[in-house]
């Protein structure tokens, strides 16, 4: 976090094809953050397939590693079909702490706030009820900008870049430190 190594596009063609693992370091510990693919604008087949690895995948994450906490990016915008499917999807294979106990927490990251008018977290306020009456629940949430650090911003937006990266560490470590406890030195969250 911090730096751009996420693959990102505008364009509406999913551009994450590949599950993807980043290391990061919040304080004395180090997490393992995987980038999944959405499966909103696939083709049957590739939505079929990427579904399959994705189970696939998360089995053996969960067996190895242990997964703690998903983190469910989504831009900050009204829901859409895909949005839902993804988040549907997502949570039956990990069977999100909203739908089962002892499950793996859900907590939203929305992005792509940077021109919200006041204060980024007005969007939740705004739309919290709106996504629970969708079926979509999150144990905790981070409303962000995620444009990249440029020098030549304006101080106010390179503030709320700042503040967004804070936001997002914050969220991650205290979902850890409320007794998430990985199974190994190493935690992994699911982007």
């Amino acid at each position: 976090m911090g730096s751009d190594v996420a693959r990102t596009s505008p364009d509406a063609e999913t551009c994450t094809l590949q599950h993807t693992s980043h290391e990061v370091s919040l304080g004395d510990c180090r997490f393992k953050l995987w980038e999944v693919s959405s499966l909103g604008s696939m083709g049957f087949f590739r939505t079929l397939f990427a579904k399959w690895r994705l189970k696939k995948s998360y089995k053996k994450l969960y067996k190895d590693d242990g997964v703690y906490l998903l983190l469910y990016c989504m831009r900050g915008s009204r829901a859409q079909r895909a949005l839902i499917r993804d988040y549907k999807f997502f949570t039956d294979i990990v069977g999100s702490t909203a739908t089962a106990a002892g499950g793996t927490p859900v907590a939203a990251v929305v992005t792509s706030l940077e021109d919200y008018p006041t204060d980024m977290d007005e969007w939740w306020v705004r739309n919290k009820d709106n996504l629970e009456s969708l079926g979509m629940r999150f144990s905790a949430h981070a409303c962000i900008t995620s444009l990249p650090d440029d020098p030549h911003a304006s101080p106010a937006m390179r503030a709320r870049r700042q503040r967004s990266e804070q936001v997002v560490r914050c969220l991650i470590y205290e979902s850890y430190q409320a007794g998430q406890i990985p199974r190994s030195s190493s935690p992994t969250l699911t982007l």
